[in-house]
C-alpha cells in the first residue's frame, strides 16, 4: 500500500524538469523481488505457474495500475529498513499515522488468522502432496485469490507425539473453518505436489499440551 500511494503521489505532482526515472526505495523483499512477475501473475488470472492463487492480488493490481499511471519510468530499490535519516523518519511517520488514525485506511489486505509454529526457524514449504492423509497442526490462514484460503502448517507425528516441518497447502474456505489452529486434525490431500490441496478434513486427533511453568502439580 505504500508504494501505491507513493506513486498515485509521483502521478498527481509530476513532471519535474530533467527527472525522467522514479526509484521506489523499499524495504520489503516481497515486493522488490516479485514486482517483474506481478504483470505475468494477472495474465494468467492472478496464479503462478504451478497454479497457485496468489496472496494479496487486489493490492499487486493497485500496484500495477498505479506504476502504470505514474507517466515517467519507475523502479524498485530495496534497502534494509531504518539505516538511512530519510527511513527512519518515514518509519516514525507511519507509525504516528496508526496512533492518530483517519479516513485512510487500508481495506484491501486480508491477512487472515495468525498463531505460532510448533517449529521455530525457516518458512513453510509446499506440501508433497500424493493423496495421502496426514495430521496437520495449522497456524497460519490466508485468504487467496477468489477466497481460496492458503493453511500453514506443522506435521504432527502420532508415533512420537512430536510435530516436525513447516508446510503450506490450500483448501476451500468450508475446509479452512473446519481445521482450527493449534488443533491437530488428519487430513487428506489431492495428488499435485506442485499444488498441493486438502480436500477432506476426516478427524480431529489429540495432541499433548503444553504446561505452564510455576503450574506443575504433585
Amino acid at each position: 500500500m505504500p508504494c501505491v500511494e507513493g506513486l498515485k503521489w509521483v502521478r498527481h505532482n509530476a513532471p519535474w524538469p530533467g527527472v525522467t526515472c522514479v526509484l521506489v526505495i523499499t524495504d520489503s523483499a516481497y515486493v522488490q523481488r516479485f514486482i517483474g512477475l506481478a504483470p505475468i501473475w494477472k495474465k494468467s488470472g492472478w496464479r503462478n505457474r504451478q497454479g497457485q492463487p496468489i496472496a494479496n492480488h487486489d493490492l499487486w493490481d493497485d500496484l500495477l495500475k498505479a506504476r502504470a499511471k505514474a507517466g515517467i519510468r519507475v523502479e524498485f530499490v530495496w534497502q534494509k529498513g531504518k539505516k538511512s535519516e530519510i527511513a527512519i523518519r518515514v518509519d516514525k511517520a507511519a507509525k504516528a499515522a496508526t496512533q492518530r488514525g483517519g479516513n485512510q485506511v487500508d481495506r484491501g489486505y486480508k491477512p487472515g488468522a495468525f498463531g505460532r509454529s510448533k517449529i521455530k526457524g525457516g518458512t513453510a514449504k509446499p506440501y508433497p502432496a500424493n493423496g495421502q492423509t496426514d495430521v496437520i497442526v495449522p497456524y497460519a490462514k490466508k485468504i487467496m485469490f477468489k477466497g481460496e484460503n492458503r493453511i500453514s502448517f506443522n506435521i504432527f507425528v502420532e508415533g512420537t507425539q512430536t510435530f516436525r516441518d513447516k508446510f503450506y497447502s490450500f483448501t476451500t474456505a468450508i475446509i479452512s473453518a473446519e481445521v482450527h489452529r493449534n488443533h491437530a486434525h488428519r487430513v487428506r490431500f489431492n495428488a499435485e505436489p506442485g499444488y498441493p490441496q486438502i480436500l477432506e478434513c476426516i478427524e480431529e486427533v489429540p495432541i499433548p499440551r503444553p504446561t505452564r511453568k510455576g503450574n506443575a502439580r504433585t
